[in-house]
């Protein structure tokens, strides 16, 4: 900050930078527009400025002559934005843990209070229905649709509460001054996990407190690791083994109809795979007439050996494909959008094909009575087709055998909804789960998309007043 001398002008010192005022910039100037100390502020402004502010009558003297503008140099306007992107960022750091802290009492308060979203007795009527753990669950996805946030996210600041609020005071007065930023909370609290006793997290609290205002977010990550391996007294292979349950895949769809592999899992293991890719691409660069990059070669491999391209066990999913007519436009249901070549190559590989004309509802029996409770072929079929080219409804359904959609009767069937597809939805299983088991309510809009409504009083898609 600048002190209170330093940001005294005279009008008869030279100004600094060459006497240069930076307002002669047209992008200097609307930023700093209407400032009493801008360079080309008519001195009738800069006065006015001042006695809107105070009572004239106490202290204006009317004789006095009107102030006289003051060129101010670049260095002094740098200095104000530079004082205001600091005094920003505590502000931002402030309100940041204020969003976090009343995530955390939501949560606090659903725990205590499950009726709100449980119906009474479902633990008792639906087999492994426990009130809390629901409870928890849809309080997490009402969060996330008031905040646009994923229900992870949401999960995840609510921990970072709970960590704060009963195991390290000290970061947490430095969050809530605004000190910290949450990145920084957020390291201290990832590697906080497994320090053996009390005492291990307050002088984990203390170390890191005492430096957490003077170093970047990086830094700070890397200081928390370290410090949690000297005071945690869990080996590091009861550690690994226990991080060892959580391996898993994960797709992660990208632009421009590519996607990402991604595998957690022990690093020897990750290791030995990429050596073995790296030693089979160098070995195909050397392939008279290669032109792919060790990277691709590297990816292509990959892909190979995980397909099983021309061997029997090759892979069999019947992923969908939607392909206009004149072959400019393709789209992986359930993924996104993929170049006409990829849609090619799908094509020729494809056991079967299914045209759908311009009427696809009369070939198929899509309404049936309230005896059949499973839907038919036809209708999982249709479905995939309808919420597959919606983009609305994305967030909550799952269309297509291939990403585990589980067919959920808007109008439960036991209270006599009907099987067909006006009353159908491939919801994600979790949100399967949810809307049968509490209060949540998920339904399909005509125009497309999901019309969302908690008894909290959120609505997605309320009705005009």
């Amino acid at each position: 900050m600048t002190s209170g001398a330093e940001s005294r002008l005279s009008a008869d010192a030279p100004s600094r930078a060459d006497d240069v005022s930076p307002v002669a910039d047209p992008l200097v100037a609307d930023a700093f527009e209407g400032h009493p100390f801008a360079a080309d502020q008519p001195a009738d402004d800069a006065s006015d400025i001042w006695a809107d502010e105070c009572d004239e009558s106490d202290w204006l003297d009317a004789e006095l002559p009107p102030a006289e503008a003051v060129p101010v140099s670049a260095e002094i306007f740098l200095g104000w934005a530079l004082d205001d992107a600091v005094a920003t960022q505590v502000v931002l750091n402030m309100q940041a843990a204020r969003q976090l802290f009343a995530i955390t009492r939501a949560f606090r308060t659903a725990r205590a209070n499950p009726l709100i979203y449980v119906p009474a007795a479902a633990a008792e009527r639906i087999p492994g229905v426990q009130d809390v753990d629901f409870a928890e669950r849809s309080v997490a996805f009402d969060l996330a649709q008031r905040l646009k946030l994923s229900e992870n996210m949401v999960r995840d600041l609510a921990y970072q509460g709970d960590v704060l609020d009963t195991s390290l005071p000290r970061l947490r007065a430095l969050f809530v001054s605004g000190a910290i930023s949450q990145a920084h909370v957020r390291a201290a609290v990832d590697a906080c996990n497994g320090l053996p006793d009390d005492a291990a997290t307050a002088a984990y609290d203390e170390k890191l407190a005492a430096v957490a205002t003077s170093v970047p977010v990086g830094q700070f990550r890397s200081r928390c690791r370290r410090l949690r391996e000297r005071l945690c007294a869990e080996t590091l292979q009861e550690r690994h083994d226990r991080a060892a349950k959580l391996r898993r895949v994960v797709v992660e769809p990208a632009e421009d109809g590519m996607a990402w592999l991604h595998a957690f899992a022990p690093l020897v293991d990750i290791v030995r795979a990429d050596a073995r890719l790296t030693a089979t691409a160098q070995s195909m660069k050397h392939r008279e007439g290669e032109t792919r990059t060790r990277d691709q070669l590297k990816a292509d491999a990959l892909l190979a050996w995980l397909t099983g391209d021309g061997t029997p066990s090759a892979a069999t999913a019947h992923p969908t494909v939607i392909v206009d007519d004149g072959g400019r436009f393709a789209e992986l249901l359930g993924y996104g959008p993929i170049p006409p070549n990829a849609a090619a190559r799908a094509l020729r590989d494809a056991p079967a094909f299914r045209k759908v004309i311009a009427d696809p509802i009369r070939p198929a029996r899509l309404k049936l009575d309230t005896t059949r409770y499973r839907p038919t072929a036809e209708q999982r079929h249709w479905l995939t087709l309808r919420y597959g080219l919606d983009d609305a409804a994305a967030p909550y359904v799952a269309p297509g055998l291939t990403t585990g959609g589980e067919v959920d009767h808007v109008a439960e069937w036991q209270h006599g909804g009907t099987t067909d597809v006006d009353n159908l939805l491939p919801l994600k299983p979790r949100l399967h789960r949810l809307k049968s088991v509490t209060r949540i309510r998920l339904d399909p809009k005509p125009d497309g998309g999901i019309r969302v409504r908690t008894p909290t009083g959120y609505d997605s898609d309320p009705p005009p007043f």
